[in-house]
């Protein structure tokens, strides 16, 4: 009988010990999740537009696309609620019918087997506690439930719970699922489609319809059952939704331009915003890129021939292309290279640009008085140090106009030009037009006039360059960012386009005019697009760099094919690549891009005329025994008229006064 009293003495003992560690527990712990910050902070992903709209890509550490209870379709909400949390709208946070049979099967079976947990108990534990499966992270889970549901309403708390649910691969919440497994909108899901996606939350690497169709039509007959028990819809609905077949959306591989991408990010980066945020913000970053523009560039870089595998293992050439906005600077198009890797070559590959410099030689030229007109020397040259340039062909024309000579792209004619005019005041003007690579420090000599640099120039500095002379003389730094809102639609940045004028505008469309001979008549024939166009051509040493930058009162570009190794001429077969395949990728670039837009001539200022003049003698002529071009020039410094030409003119005036008096009699 003693002992008896002993042992309802210690078991009393026990049992008031162990209510008072639970009472003790319960109070660390409930101070404990007071303690917690009830807050729902998603990581919402951040996406990138084209110009028009459409999408580029999206940021993200979670592929999330929050969505508004209000936007999520009722019967998506009540199929959740049906499979995993009947008793929502009725608990307090905590379903204790189904916790205590949790509890049983658990003890049962000596290990966590069921959760037994609410809709309010799963968005606690994924947003602030861990995995694990212990009774203090049970507890911790349950507290927590309450309290929020103490603080949030129901339609809170089920949008939060359908925003931060794991639904497949980088997958979260419904809105992004939708558009994964349906490729819609999550409020233009249909029953049918509503109470499939809903089964998958209980294990998308099962229901999945992309992995096992026939389990995902099981899973949402069994979802379908649970709403009729619920009697949020009818039999004869249920029915119906589950005869309905899914159609699955093809996932073709998402071609983002990712070199343009890394440029955004990059802009991004400079203007305050750093990856982290770009991750989890939500951000809509709307850019200049035009995506029709984008894939008739990646198509067009993918007709360079991919030449040979070397003893390095690496295939020869490369090639890149950047587009600019003429009327905005913007970029429309980038490919900075063939391939996976990280090299932007359109934006950080400085290679030696050839005769593509030659440009800006003559424009200075312009800027000192000389004219398209002015007769220039293509004749051999030696210097004291023993260098002496050459024409890529070694021949050589004496004198000829200057506009001739960039159309010929004559290299003597060039270096006498560099000389005239100075190399401090080209290497300044190109600082100016936005390519700094090139500097007197470094590049203090006359080699500039054959595009021998220490550093190179990049593509994207060229066509910015180019697009200046289109611009009327304006220099616009390339962009990529156009303006930045937040998740809630708050505009945090626009972009303010700020020109500088660098060329007088009669200057800007006399250069361009030469350029546009070029194209017409040189050495940029394979650049013709059937409108206006202009443009020149680059050749680097060895034929290690080829180049076109070309330009039309529409757009800028800029096109390099090149060894990154820069040691071994460009070959396909026994073929060397020249320049002029460059400027066939810009050809079929550019006729493409531009065949929805009309057609449209460089705008010529008031104060600029063209003629034609003998392009040996650098007058005025028309006469069809000698060689002429038509060329821009200001109408206070015309050519002079060579003797034939004066006589045809008197000729044709004599010949339209007659004419108009007496007929054609």
């Amino acid at each position: 009988m003693r002992i008896k009293k002993h042992l309802f003495t210690g078991f009393l003992i026990l049992l008031v010990f162990l209510m008072l560690a639970g009472v003790i527990g319960t109070i660390f712990l409930a101070k404990e999740a007071y303690s917690q910050d009830l807050e729902f902070h998603f990581k919402k992903r951040s996406t990138i537009f084209d110009r028009n709209g459409e999408v580029i890509s999206y940021i993200y550490q979670e592929n999330r696309e929050y969505v508004p209870i209000d936007k999520i379709p009722p019967n998506l909400q009540k199929a959740i609620v049906a499979i995993e949390d009947r008793a929502f709208w009725q608990h307090k946070g905590v379903n204790y019918k189904s916790l205590m049979r949790a509890i049983i099967v658990d003890i049962k079976e000596r290990k966590f087997v069921q959760g037994g947990s609410t809709i309010t108990q799963q968005l606690v534990k994924n947003m602030f506690l861990t995995h694990d499966k212990t009774l203090i992270r049970k507890a911790k889970e349950a507290i927590l439930a309450m309290m929020v549901e103490a603080r949030y309403t129901k339609e809170e708390i089920l949008e939060y719970y359908l925003n931060l649910i794991y639904l497949g691969p980088k997958i979260y919440g419904v809105g992004t699922a939708s558009e994964y497994y349906f490729g819609k909108p999550v409020d233009k899901l249909n029953l049918a489609e509503s109470a499939l996606l809903a089964g998958i939350v209980n294990g998308p690497g099962y229901y999945s319809p992309f992995i096992n169709l026939e389990n995902a039509y099981k899973r949402r007959q069994i979802v379908l059952d649970a709403m009729v028990d619920e009697n949020f819809i009818s039999e004869e609905e249920a029915k119906k939704a589950a005869q309905e077949e899914i159609v699955l959306p093809k996932h073709s591989p998402r071609t983002a331009p990712s070199y343009f991408v890394s440029e955004t990010l990059k802009e991004l980066s400079a203007l305050g915003y750093d990856l982290e945020k770009l991750q989890t913000k939500g951000y809509k970053v709307y850019t200049t890129l035009d995506l029709q523009a984008q894939q008739i560039a990646e198509k067009n870089i993918k007709s360079v021939p991919e030449g040979f595998v070397d003893n390095n293992g690496l295939t020869q050439p490369q090639a890149a292309l950047v587009t600019l906005d003429v009327e905005n600077g913007g970029i429309l198009a980038l490919v900075g290279g063939r391939g996976e890797d990280h090299f932007n070559r359109a934006t950080m590959a400085r290679r030696q640009p050839g005769s593509t410099l030659k440009p800006i030689i003559y424009l200075a030229a312009l800027q000192k008085g000389h004219t398209a007109a002015t007769l220039v020397p293509d004749a051999p040259l030696s210097f004291s140090d023993g260098w002496q340039p050459a024409n890529y062909d070694n021949k050589y024309l004496g004198d000829i106009a200057m506009g001739y000579a960039l159309e010929r792209s004559r290299n003597m004619a060039a270096v006498r030009v560099l000389a005239d005019v100075g190399v401090d005041k080209v290497i300044s003007l190109a600082n100016q037009l936005g390519i700094h690579s090139i500097t007197r420090e470094k590049d203090r000599n006359l080699a500039l006039a054959l595009g021998g640099t220490t550093e190179g120039v990049t593509p994207i500095e060229m066509a910015a360059a180019y697009a200046t002379f289109a611009r009327g003389g304006d220099y616009i730094k390339p962009y990529c960012v156009t303006e930045v809102k937040d998740d809630r639609g708050q505009t945090y940045y626009r972009v303010k386009i700020v020109p500088q004028k660098i060329i007088d505008e009669d200057q800007a469309f006399m250069i361009t005019d030469m350029l546009r001979n070029v194209v017409e008549y040189g050495t940029g024939k394979a650049a013709r697009i059937g409108r206006p166009a202009a443009g020149k051509t680059g050749i680097a040493d060895n034929y290690t760099n080829a180049w076109f930058v070309g330009f039309t009162p529409e757009i800028a570009s800029a096109v390099w094919i090149g060894n990154d190794r820069q040691s071994e001429p460009m070959h396909f077969g026994n073929t060397i690549i020249g320049s002029s395949m460059a400027a066939s990728v810009f050809k079929g670039f550019a006729q493409e891009y531009l065949k929805s837009y009309p057609v449209k001539d460089f705008a010529m200022p008031e104060n600029v005329q063209r003629v034609s003049i003998d392009v040996y003698t650098g007058k005025q002529s028309s006469s069809d025994q000698v060689l002429i071009r038509y060329y821009a020039f200001q109408k206070d410094n015309l050519p002079a008229k060579d003797k034939v030409g004066f006589i045809n003119e008197v000729t044709d005036k004599l010949k339209q006064f007659w004419q108009r008096f007496f007929g054609n009699n």
